[in-house]
């Protein structure tokens, strides 16, 4: 039996959590940006919080006060992009050959030792999960339940912390012995960030599949609010086979004014294959046949309806959006092994399929606070997935991709 190797690295962090923040309250609409970069918050992105205490003028331990009313309120669990997805993979592949490793930074703090007990739960592999100088990163996610139309939104305020220490050459040769490559949100993790391409050259040569997924990159806004983002070198596109990102992610990244135009960008950017996600409307897709069977144009693939359904059915199960994109990308990656598992090879692969179990995922992280998910029992998450994941096939069956 083939034994896969998941090899992740990128941002982890603490969350702490704020479910029931109120976007118009004065102080909310005080901090608001004013421009892109200025370190002004703003909804479903993402700032430091050194640059949003000198754009408020005000301490940010105060600050945090100000806006929560009791900063000890919050509700804490495991977050960032990197290891929320890891782990959402993981369950999903709980009973398959399979080692899912994930390389990254903590502090030697208590907040490095809650995460190494909470992800000591799940079956990720955390013998690269190291000590570095500095605090553990964190990020506070102001979430408001009531805003975009009653299907929330929040924002984030992230410390670095740790993660600054954090060198490529850290990763060493064990990450690429990986059979996929996954960095995901690297810009919270700069040094790994801006050697990107070069990482991803090397997994190119070593023949593996390298996948890219994004965060808010406010490092690179703040130096240049007008020019697009970087990510790797310029020619790196041809060196992802598989990119997620979220439309504000998609617009920076490309440089361009509409997701139409962003989506055209990377069609023809040498990227392999793309999805790209809109919070609670359609996402899209697109693959050029080296890794999926070729889709032909970009396709704009709904949510899950039967996510959508059971919300309306039980509004006191819901909790909130956090780690919605995060769990998605799980979903995709989990697929692609799953269906390596069953015998397909790249080139093959079902853009279809991946979407299901990527919006399974994404909507079901609408029933907790915060994006990781701790089992009680091994399989109960993907007990939870697949009825979202084979719901979503029947929804998707007329489909042609």
């Amino acid at each position: 039996m083939k034994q896969w190797n998941l090899s992740v690295c990128g941002c982890c962090l603490v969350d702490h959590l704020y479910p029931n923040i109120n976007f118009g309250t004065p102080v909310m609409k005080r901090l608001l940006s004013r421009k892109n970069g200025d370190g002004g918050i703003a909804p479903g992105k993402l700032v430091f919080a050194e640059d949003l205490q000198t754009f408020a003028g005000i301490d940010f331990d105060a600050l945090l006060e100000e806006i929560t009313g009791d900063p000890s309120s919050g509700i804490e669990n495991i977050g960032g992009p990197a290891i929320v997805g890891a782990v959402n993979a993981s369950q999903i592949l709980y009973d398959k050959p399979v080692s899912v490793c994930f390389y990254g930074a903590c502090g030697a703090d208590e907040a490095g030792s809650f995460i190494r007990s909470m992800i000591g739960q799940t079956d990720v592999d955390m013998t690269n999960f190291r000590e570095y100088p500095g605090a553990t990163p964190c990020t506070y996610v102001l979430s408001d339940p009531k805003a975009n139309g009653g299907k929330g939104e929040r924002t984030f305020i992230n410390r670095i912390g740790a993660a600054a220490a954090m060198t490529p050459d850290q990763l060493g040769d064990s990450f690429f012995r990986g059979d996929i490559l996954w960095f995901s949100a690297t810009a919270l993790v700069p040094a790994l960030h801006d050697a990107l391409g070069d990482l991803l050259r090397r997994g190119r040569r070593e023949g593996k599949l390298n996948i890219v997924s994004t965060v808010f990159d406010f490092r690179n806004e703040k130096k240049d609010p007008n020019a697009p983002w970087p990510l790797g070198y310029p020619d790196s596109w041809k060196d992802m086979d598989l990119l997620i990102v979220d439309a504000d992610e998609a617009l920076r990244l490309s440089g361009k004014p509409s997701l139409e135009e962003a989506c055209d960008f990377f069609t023809k950017s040498g990227v392999s294959a793309f999805f790209i996600t809109h919070g609670a409307k359609v996402f899209h897709a697109w693959s050029d046949g080296r890794i999926f069977l070729p889709s032909g144009r970009v396709y704009d693939l709904p949510v899950s309806a039967l996510v959508g359904k059971d919300m309306q059915e039980h509004p006191e199960k819901i909790g909130d959006t956090t780690g919605c994109g995060d769990n998605f990308a799980g979903g995709i990656v989990a697929s692609l092994i799953l269906q390596m598992d069953a015998g397909r090879t790249p080139g093959s692969f079902s853009l279809l399929e991946a979407a299901a179990w990527g919006a399974a995922s994404g909507g079901a992280a609408c029933f907790q606070i915060g994006g990781t998910h701790i089992e009680k029992a091994r399989g109960e998450k993907y007990k939870i997935l697949s009825r979202y994941a084979d719901a979503y096939a029947r929804e998707t069956a007329d489909f042609k991709l």
